[in-house]
């Protein structure tokens, strides 16, 4: 069974009386579920100025589609992708803190506001912008004339925005953004070739043979907010040693479609770690790929971590697998020292997306984990590292059937006495029912009517003061 991605949701506007359709106001907005779906939302009928961009194809008078959504209790950034379609247009995104009676948005973010020209790309708060645990905010998407907006958005802590995640690159290409990566304190600006740093990603790898090795992005799109044009390239430096003792070798810059950069001469077996920096601070996607780079037996497309009641569940996924022998799984409580806590074995040689899983029952407020890769031959390499924080995880239990049909029965066990809203909306985020109750201490029951709501797949939601989850069930 796959886990569930939540979606914390708490209210901050107040409602007008004013009837609105989906998205044409901050006080019916579309509800952006942080689950990495891709949905699609017709624009709304609302007519405006884009809020900030100022470039070519932003002027005049278009339209305005209003989405929320609400942060997790560790405040991670948001990253959000959109592209526009029938027809394709520009795209703003800008951010607001709150929402007014009459149903705009209040107290824009001008720097977190990201102009598409092309109609697609990744939008992110401002580098410098701290989001606020478990709060809600609002996105203003403008586009000039009404069509077709898919939008996609998670929780997405960057694991590469520090050295001792760095990812490992080889000859096999990668595909890599930096929207949400903040300025690096670990090198310095002109360490990169830069005058300053603002969403910096580190990447690795191991020199194959005698000789220079390289690296090469391709493919590279980038956004900014109104600086007359993309800022399309990158900054980039190369350095050998050890997180936290790195020295630079070379750096270099480049701009447009594709960039690359080179180390000079080193020894076969030398790792290399390279930092790359959007210029401008350009939210930026990209394939990247390293040569003269050992290949890695395996390539990983994501590690990840969710924080069950009784345990931490790691999950991960390959896309390929070469005389791949087995994982270890290494745990630390300071980010420094590792112990290893169990073993995974691999598929040996494999082309085919494979998932992997792991429990980790003793459990702390504060751990650390990675995986080690180890080949046939016993070589082995490490993945990113994962830091899980349970000190938001409450005791509090959440009972009802997932698969249900007129009535949906819910027990609410051991939440301290509160009010709590109950939302249901449906996979496109549209809201369907929503009730408040007064939950008392110990078990509550609940029951709510769904007879008239369509077959498929929906969102409950609850939230109060103390308590946040969103869960998922099937109405058949």
């Amino acid at each position: 069974m796959k886990p569930v991605k939540l979606v914390i949701i708490v209210m901050l506007c107040i409602s007008s009386g004013i009837a609105y359709s989906q998205g044409a106001s901050c006080t019916n907005p579309h509800v952006m579920a942080l689950d990495t779906v891709s949905r699609n939302y017709t624009v709304s009928p609302t007519s405006g100025n884009a809020a900030h961009c100022n470039m070519s194809g932003f002027s005049g008078t278009g339209k305005i589609t209003i989405f929320r959504f609400t942060t997790d209790a560790a405040g991670s950034c948001v990253l959000v992708h959109v592209s526009s379609s029938s027809p394709v247009q520009p795209v703003e995104i800008a951010m607001y803190t709150g929402c007014g009676g009459t149903g705009t948005c209040s107290g824009l973010q001008t720097q977190s506001s990201v102009c598409f020209s092309d109609g697609e790309g990744y939008w992110a708060p401002f580098e410098q912008y701290t989001l606020t645990p478990n709060t809600t905010y609002f996105l203003r998407v403008w586009t000039p004339a009404a069509g077709t907006l898919t939008l996609s958005a998670t929780n997405y802590p960057p694991p590469n925005n520090l050295c001792s995640g760095a990812s490992y690159i080889s000859t096999v290409e990668t595909n890599d953004q930096n929207a949400c990566h903040k300025a690096s304190a670990e090198v310095q600006p002109w360490q990169l070739c830069a005058f300053s740093l603002e969403n910096t990603a580190f990447y690795t790898y191991y020199v194959e043979t005698n000789g220079v090795s390289s690296i090469q992005l391709n493919n590279i799109n980038c956004d900014n907010a109104d600086l007359g044009a993309d800022n399309t390239g990158f900054q980039i430096g190369f350095f050998v040693g050890s997180c936290g003792a790195l020295s630079r070798i070379s750096c270099t810059t480049g701009t447009g479609g594709s960039v690359s950069a080179t180390t000079g001469w080193l020894t076969a077996g030398t790792q290399v770690f390279v930092a790359i920096d959007g210029n401008s601070g350009s939210n930026c996607s990209y394939t990247i790929t390293a040569f003269n780079a050992t290949v890695l037996p395996i390539t990983l497309k994501y590690f990840t971590a969710w924080k069950r009641a009784d345990a931490n569940r790691l999950t991960w996924l390959t896309t390929s697998e070469k005389d791949f022998s087995h994982f270890e799984i290494e745990k630390s409580v300071d980010g420094v020292n590792y112990i290893r806590i169990g073993t995974v074995a691999g598929k040996g040689s494999d082309n085919r997306e494979t998932a992997y899983s792991y429990d980790d029952n003793q459990i702390k407020p504060l751990q650390y984990y990675r995986l080690k890769y180890v080949d046939a031959n016993g070589n082995y390499s490490y993945s990113n590292v994962l830091i899980v924080n349970r000190n938001d995880v409450t005791n509090t239990k959440v009972v009802f059937a997932n698969k249900i049909t007129s009535m949906l029965a819910l027990r609410i066990i051991d939440l301290p006495a509160d009010n709590v809203s109950i939302t249901i909306i449906d996979n496109s985020g549209r809201q369907i029912r929503s009730q408040n109750v007064k939950i008392n201490p110990g078990e509550n029951s609940i029951n709510l009517n769904t007879a008239s709501i369509p077959s498929g797949f929906y969102y409950l939601m609850l939230s109060s003061e103390n308590y946040k989850r969103t869960f998922s069930f099937v109405k058949s």
